[in-house]
C-alpha cells in the first residue's frame, strides 16, 4: 500500500469517527495520534475525494435538492421550494405565502426608494398579508394587472393596496378590467391619461412579484368573472395551460394568440423584461402553467411546493 492510499484509509477512519461516530476532533487526533490541524486535513481530504456522501434526512432536503434542479434547468436567479402539505386541501398556501414574504422583504426592507409592482392572485394576496407593517412611505407599489371584473367588482386577489397600507407607502392600480369587452374598449382604455400614468409606474419597476394561473374550469380568471365561460372555451381549444398577468400561455411557453389575447389590458410581459419577474404558485394542478412559464422564459425566480416541483421535473425534460 502506497502512502497516498495509507492517507486516504486514514481519512476515512477520521470520515467516520467525525460523521457516523460523532466524535470531537479532539477525540480524533487522540485516537488516530495526529494533531487537530491533521484532524481537518484528513476529513478536507475525504471530502476531496469522494469519501464522504451526505444524506439528510428531512423533507426540507427533498425541497432544496428540487429547487437546485429547477434552478439549474430554466436558468433562474433562484427558486424556493416549500413542503406541501398533504392535510391541507389549498395545497401549502401558507408556506408559499411565508416564503414569499421573506422574498418580498429583501426588496420592502430597503431604506432607498423602491419601485416594486405586483400580479394578483391568492398566492401574491397571502404573501402580502404574511408580510409584517413597517414605515417605507418612501417606495411605490404599481399593479400590473386590471383591479375590476366585467361586471364592476374590485380584484379581491389584489396586494396592492394592502402592502401600501401596511407601508404607508405609494400605491398605483391599472383602472381596467383584465380583459376588454373588445378590442376597440380596449384601445380607448389604454389610450387614458391615468391608465398610460400608472403604466409608466410600472416599466419603473425594479422587479414583480406575480401569480400563476391555471387555464380550467377552476382558474381564477374565470371563477371570478374576468373571463366568461366562452371565453374559457376559446382558451381551451386554442391551447392555452396557464396565464401570466391574465396574458394565455401554451404548454411550450408561447403566447396564445386567439381573439382574448387581444383585448388583455395588462402590461405585455415583453415590456417587462427589464425587471425580474418572480413567480409564486403551488400544487399540483398548477404544474402545467408553471411549467409553461418557465419554459417560456418569462420569469426570473420562482416560489413553489414540492408537489408542483416534482411535476416541473417529471414532465419538464
Amino acid at each position: 500500500m502506497d502512502k497516498f492510499e495509507l492517507k486516504l484509509d486514514q481519512a476515512a477512519r477520521a470520515a467516520w469517527l467525525s460523521y457516523v461516530g460523532g466524535r470531537t476532533q479532539d477525540e480524533i487526533a487522540s485516537q488516530l495520534g495526529v494533531s487537530r490541524p491533521g484532524v481537518q486535513r484528513l476529513l478536507a481530504l475525504a471530502r476531496q475525494e469522494g469519501l464522504v456522501k451526505v444524506h439528510i434526512d428531512h423533507p426540507m432536503a427533498n425541497c432544496m435538492a428540487m429547487a437546485d434542479a429547477l434552478t439549474s434547468r430554466f436558468g433562474l436567479t433562484f427558486c424556493d421550494v416549500v413542503p406541501s402539505d398533504t392535510e391541507r386541501s389549498d395545497n401549502s398556501s401558507a408556506y408559499l405565502a411565508l416564503a414569499g414574504a421573506e422574498r418580498l422583504l429583501r426588496y420592502v426592507d430597503r431604506s432607498e426608494p423602491l419601485t416594486l409592482s405586483l400580479g394578483t392572485g391568492r398566492a401574491i394576496r397571502a404573501t402580502v398579508e404574511s408580510l409584517s407593517r413597517m414605515e417605507r412611505p418612501q417606495h411605490r407599489f404599481v399593479s400590473l394587472v386590471g383591479n375590476v371584473a366585467r361586471d364592476g367588482s374590485a380584484n379581491r386577489y389584489d396586494g396592492v393596496m394592502v402592502l401600501a397600507d401596511k407601508t404607508d407607502a405609494e400605491r398605483f392600480l391599472l383602472p381596467a378590467p383584465v380583459v376588454a369587452g373588445s378590442v376597440e374598449e380596449k384601445r380607448a382604455l389604454l389610450a387614458q391619461p391615468l391608465v398610460q400614468a400608472v403604466t409608466q409606474v410600472a416599466m419603473e419597476a425594479e422587479a414583480g412579484f406575480i401569480g400563476i394561473g391555471r387555464i380550467d374550469p377552476q382558474a381564477t380568471l374565470f371563477q371570478d368573472h374576468f373571463i366568461s365561460e366562452a371565453e374559457l372555451k376559446e382558451l381551451l381549444e386554442a391551447g392555452a395551460v396557464g396565464e401570466l398577468l391574465g396574458w394565455p400561455l401554451s404548454a411550450d411557453g408561447e403566447l396564445v394568440d386567439c381573439p382574448i389575447t387581444h383585448r388583455v389590458t395588462s402590461l405585455p410581459l415583453d415590456m417587462l423584461e427589464n425587471q425580474a419577474l418572480i413567480g409564486l404558485a403551488g400544487g399540483r394542478d398548477k404544474g402545467p402553467a408553471i411549467l409553461a412559464a418557465l419554459r417560456g422564459g418569462w420569469l426570473q425566480g420562482l416560489i413553489t411546493d414540492e408537489q408542483a416541483a416534482r411535476y416541473i421535473i417529471e414532465q419538464g425534460a
